[in-house]
């Protein structure tokens, strides 16, 4: 763990946001991921539940008028982001306005608190675990509360991936079961890490855990199934179900999985079991009219617009804005037109394996009959603002962890004293950062040189190498041409130079394969790089120390500068949703959904966001000390907005 500070004098400023591109964090997020899915494969904690899945009835008790409940996901990365959500979702009355072209009916200049809070999960980064959730989630959220009496908040949450690399043991603490020690004391009904809830008006909220494997697990599944089977095609069986034909029903997944290709990579004869859920829903009459997920952190509302026609509306919808890193709103796999297709597969071995329901990224631009299109409708930042932001990367890994969280306190002493004390902060800001990646490409750069050239001495002169006092007399085309033969000469350069290239087409295997190959032109790049620093060293015949440390200090900022401007190109195109904008680390478009379902069962959605967030943070003057801090005199509130609102008729 990470040497924090925890408690009421750690404000959110000093809480800085994760720094993907650290060594440490990439070496820890990637053992952390490799051992979970290796142990949820041998021991799916998801199948071991002792208790029954229960069902909550959040009717029961409601005594009509307009029903409030809200959904959040993707917190805990940097405090100020994490705990200007969480004010503004427990605030009683949050003052609103809205944005330019936003309709809202129903609301007026503040909103009402919600007293049901829904979490779409990742809770806590880089991952979970006991101190990471106190530290980036718990607090900020025990913090701004409005008082310190007993919460009256219901509470449910689904995990998401980097909530299972503690096996969601931290997860499963704070919201499984009911017990007073739990998230802010709230009443936290569900038994399981999925969760199925009844909302006035036979709405439904259905929450599913993929775990690390992109399904549910058979348990779950057939837990779900059960709400809504008949037995033997008894129709009077259907009545004795929770969910009847006609109900309305929200499903809240860990991932928008229709951000993927059609079919979501599942062969002929055997589906995923929740596409399998989804067929069986519609067997039944149950109208699906949102699918809602987190792990994109923005906002992006798609609607049915042609194709087969459902007798309702119904749309999806992604919002992962509760407080970590921005993703982009323009990336190819975002603003490409979604469909959905239920497939009727004949080849499968049995019945319940026939039927399914395919959602994603079309694989041809004819709509067929059976296929229904879901279009773009609102997203935040909008798309234009999105790639604006993609040239941040140009400098994203040279700066401190928190720019904004250096000097936010006033330095104290002597002139000397003082000096010391900002040079030592802007150290653990640059030590803490994403700049140790840069310091990593200086170092290979470094270790590239020092193996390959090892043959320009005079013992391979017979195949053709040269001297190494000799390489400033050579231009740099020829140099480099003798460069690249080193590499077959030397096998530990050669491993250096894979290694290389191989962390460029990691970076960039998130856009696929082909991606993955079409990097190492990006790669031979850094070579040249490289190699071009040694022939300019070599040119001013500079000291061999003096030598090294040029090719260090270039490296780290040659190489820091080409991984900018390559995330800058990609990502503005398109590409690179997740590596490239970690790296900006984007801390404004923040926000959550707060629903709305009036006195004839309508829901009505509002997307409350807030374009800045505050960057310095000082406790509370007022006689309850709650919420614990509020802007600095020099820091601007943020300014909550409907950025989009929509309705759905029941």
């Amino acid at each position: 763990m990470a040497n924090y500070k925890f408690g009421k004098n750690e404000p959110p400023h000093m809480r800085w946001p994760v720094a993907w591109y650290h060594p440490f964090v990439l070496l820890r997020s990637a053992r952390e991921m490799v051992a979970s899915g290796d142990f949820i494969r041998n021991f799916d904690r998801r199948e071991l539940f002792k208790k029954d899945f229960a069902i909550t009835d959040q009717a029961k008790g409601f005594e009509g008028g307009d029903f409030w409940w809200d959904f959040m996901s993707d917190s805990g990365d940097g405090g100020n982001a994490s705990y200007t959500v969480a004010r503004a979702m427990q605030s009683p009355l949050l003052p609103i306005s809205l944005a330019d072209g936003v309709v809202a009916e129903g609301i007026g200049t503040t909103l009402p608190g919600s007293k049901l809070l829904v979490f779409g999960g990742d809770l806590a980064y880089p991952g979970a675990s006991t101190e990471e959730y106190q530290y980036r989630f718990t607090e900020m959220w025990e913090a701004a509360k409005p008082s310190d009496g007993k919460s009256k908040l219901t509470v449910f949450s689904i995990p998401q991936n980097h909530d299972w690399f503690d096996n969601i043991s931290t997860f499963s603490r704070h919201f499984i079961g009911d017990y007073a020690n739990h998230f802010l004391q709230a009443y936290t009904p569900q038994t399981r890490s999925y969760f199925a809830t009844r909302l006035p008006h036979d709405w439904w909220i259905l929450g599913f855990d993929f775990a690390l494997v992109g399904d549910l697990d058979r348990t779950q599944y057939e837990a779900f199934l059960k709400l809504i089977q008949r037995q033997n095609d008894d129709p009077e069986s259907a009545a004795q179900k929770p969910i009847h034909p006609g109900h309305n029903v929200i499903l809240l997944y860990p991932e928008p999985y229709w951000t993927r290709p059609l079919g979501d990579s599942a062969g002929e004869g055997y589906p995923r079991r929740y596409q399998r859920l989804e067929a069986a829903l519609f067997e039944a009459g149950v109208q699906v009219r949102i699918r809602i997920a987190g792990d994109l952190h923005h906002y992006v509302r798609e609607s049915a617009t042609s194709g087969a026609q459902l007798d309702y509306e119904d749309m999806l919808i992604t919002c992962g804005t509760g407080g970590a890193f921005l993703h982009p709103t323009h990336a190819k796999r975002i603003v490409r037109d979604k469909v959905l297709d239920r497939i009727d597969d004949h080849c499968a071995m049995t019945t319940d394996l026939q039927d399914r329901v395919c959602l994603g990224l079309k694989k041809t631009k004819d709509l067929e009959q059976d296929q229904r299109l879901y279009s773009h409708q609102k997203s935040y930042p909008n798309r234009e603002k999105s790639k604006a932001l993609s040239w941040w990367n140009m400098v994203a890994l040279f700066k401190p962890t928190s720019i904004f969280g250096l000097f936010a306190d006033e330095a104290k002493g002597n002139f000397f004293q003082r000096c010391l004390q900002r040079l030592n902060e802007l150290k653990r800001g640059l030590l803490g950062g994403n700049f140790m990646f840069p310091v990593l490409l200086g170092a290979l750069y470094l270790l590239a040189v020092y193996c390959n050239s090892f043959v320009f001495t005079r013992s391979f002169e017979v195949d053709g190498f040269i001297h190494a006092s000799e390489i400033g007399q050579k231009n740099l085309f020829t140099f480099l041409a003798l460069w690249f033969k080193a590499l077959f000469f030397s096998p530990l350069a050669f491993l250096v130079h894979v290694v290389l290239l191989g962390l460029c087409g990691s970076i960039a295997m998130e856009d696929g394969r082909r991606a993955f190959f079409t990097s190492a032109l990006y790669g031979i790049v850094h070579i040249l790089a490289a190699a071009t620093l040694f022939w300019i060293s070599s040119y001013y015949q500079l000291n061999p120390y003096i030598k090294g440390v040029v090719i260090f200090i270039g490296g780290v900022v040659i190489g820091g500068f080409l991984f900018g401007v390559y995330f800058a190109l990609v990502s503005r195109f398109g590409g690179l949703t997740n590596n490239a904008f970690s790296a900006i680390a984007h801390q404004g478009y923040k926000g959550f959904l707060r629903f709305r379902i009036d006195k004839d069962g309508n829901l009505h959605g509002y997307m409350i966001g807030t374009d800045e967030v505050p960057q310095r943070w000082v406790l509370n003057p007022t006689g309850q000390n709650r919420p614990l801090w509020v802007e600095r005199n020099d820091q601007q509130a943020p300014e909550w907005k409907v950025q989009d609102a929509f309705t759905l008729k029941n």
